[in-house]
């Protein structure tokens, strides 16, 4: 991934109903999303939606395993 990247490409369309997404942070670049999860005080948004690109294809894994 690449910080000129847009947040909505890099996550996939299933982690999209996560409630770490945030649709109004989707247009931004993933620079920007880390940026802003980076700053003092942090935004708390920018901060999941930072988590769920990062850790989007271990979650893709969990998402789709049959629930019991």
């Amino acid at each position: 991934m690449d910080d000129g990247d847009l947040a909505d490409d890099l996550i996939p369309g299933g982690l999209k109903r996560s409630p770490s997404y945030h649709s109004d942070y989707g247009r931004k670049s993933y620079g920007e999303i880390k940026r802003l999860a980076g700053d003092n005080p942090p935004d708390i948004k920018a901060r999941r939606m930072k988590k769920l690109i990062e850790d989007s294809h271990r979650l893709r894994g969990i998402a789709r395993r049959p629930r019991h």
